[in-house]
């Protein structure tokens, strides 16, 4: 059905875009189409994509991108016949694919004889038409997304990534327009190529491409008609949200939430559909972040809770800068929501020892850290408070002061973060 579907409504015509196979064949060449530059030189198709065939690859956004450029002997699995969608590309990679784009535009084909290094025709060529805009120390390091696009851009003439959308200079919130290697990037965005990991367009420019995304950024610079049109939206400064309309949760279908007790509550209680890490903070520092980060989400939601509430104000941001750190290097295109301490009872903070001083002191402590690692912030704390400034009885469990009622505390907790969110 999913081949049917390509061909109907994705690609009237078989079209071909060169993708560097995961496993090289030594000598490989594409059979000589035409002798005209243009996009027809990429019309030829070899392989048949079936549904499962690579037991990595689920119903994802790339899926119809795998398809096409496996049919098309662009791209294949490994020795145990996964597609190893999160895998890195090499920037000796990102060089031959290249090269064999631009060769098969101009001329029909890519015929490359391999040598020692085998990356090293690939290189040459490039460097002779003026594909690599720089020089690279180790062309076996991952590519990161900024060098990728920085090559790719070149490997096709500019008229043939003509401008689709209407991005000015500097609009993409994590690339200046005078950073190294804007050109390339505007220019792939423009053309419909890039699109950006969220409704801004965020680029990530530091982190290493991955295989399913070349598989989409080759496939649209192959086939015009998968090019994306986008308007970004203006990025609201960090780390504030503003009230917005209510998400249901589809919206959530990408999101985590890691946490302590609370955040078992929100799973149990609230309504709310993410994937939860909860438990006592000890075991978020360890065996639920681990699990965490074996996954990839969308958007992270992180409350620690009261628990560390007696260790300085400095070492409980310490924490989360950490816990943060670690998610940013996993999942850079991840929204992280760092998330307010919930208020307590006044009966609570009666001994002193959860006061709502220190935790008012530490959520001013937690809006500055996601300031300065530029990540959102949700005061979850004011919205659930009476008018003295305590946790409102009404949302409060009766049998702590610190836990919320089943199930009314909880929904009214969820209903904050259902309303406040980057995109």
């Amino acid at each position: 059905m999913k081949q049917a579907l390509i061909r109907k409504s994705i690609f009237p015509k078989r079209c071909a875009a060169l993708l560097l196979a995961l496993l090289l064949s030594v000598g490989t060449a594409l059979p000589v189409l035409s002798a005209e530059p243009g996009f027809l030189n990429f019309q030829h198709q070899v392989n048949t994509y079936t549904d499962g065939m690579f037991p990595d690859v689920p119903e994802a956004w790339y899926t119809t991108y795998v398809a096409a450029v496996y049919e098309l002997g662009l791209m294949k699995g490994d020795a145990d016949g996964n597609f190893r969608p999160d895998g890195s590309v090499t920037l000796a990679e990102t060089a031959a694919l290249a090269a064999r784009i631009h060769q098969t535009y101009y001329s029909g084909s890519a015929e490359f004889t391999q040598g020692e290094p085998w990356y090293q025709v690939y290189v040459d060529y490039c460097r002779g038409n003026g594909i690599i805009p720089a020089d690279y120390t180790d062309w076996n390091a991952p590519a990161r997304r900024s060098e990728y696009a920085a090559i790719l851009a070149h490997a096709l003439p500019e008229n043939a990534l003509q401008q689709i959308n209407e991005i000015a200079d500097g609009q993409i919130p994590d690339v200046a327009a005078d950073s190294t290697d804007a050109t390339e990037v505007y220019r792939l965005y423009r053309a419909g190529v890039l699109t950006g990991s969220d409704a801004y367009g965020t680029f990530a420019p530091d982190s290493e491409i991955r295989r399913c995304e070349v598989a989409a950024i080759v496939s649209r610079m192959a086939y015009r008609s998968l090019r994306k049109t986008v308007e970004l939206l203006p990025k609201p400064p960090y780390p504030d949200l503003p009230e917005r309309e209510r998400k249901d949760d589809d919206f959530f279908s990408d999101a985590a939430m890691l946490g302590n007790s609370l955040v078992d509550g929100m799973m149990l209680y609230s309504g709310l559909k993410m994937s939860y890490f909860g438990q006592e903070s000890a075991t978020v520092k360890t065996y639920r972040m681990d699990r965490l980060l074996q996954n990839r989400y969308g958007k992270v939601y992180i409350e620690l809770g009261i628990n560390d509430i007696g260790s300085s104000v400095e070492s409980y941001i310490d924490g989360y800068r950490s816990i943060v750190q670690r998610i940013r290097d996993a999942m850079p295109e991840a929204e992280i929501y760092i998330l307010s301490m919930t208020p307590v009872t006044k009966g609570k903070a009666s001994d002193g020892y959860f006061s709502m001083n220190k935790i008012n002191e530490r959520n001013e402590a937690l809006h500055a850290l996601a300031e300065e690692l530029q990540c959102w912030y949700i005061d979850c704390c004011t919205p659930l408070c009476d008018s003295e400034g305590y946790l409102h009885p009404q949302l409060a469990a009766s049998w702590d002061g610190a836990h919320l009622k089943e199930t009314a505390g909880y929904v009214a907790w969820a209903e904050i973060i259902r309303t406040h969110y980057a995109q």
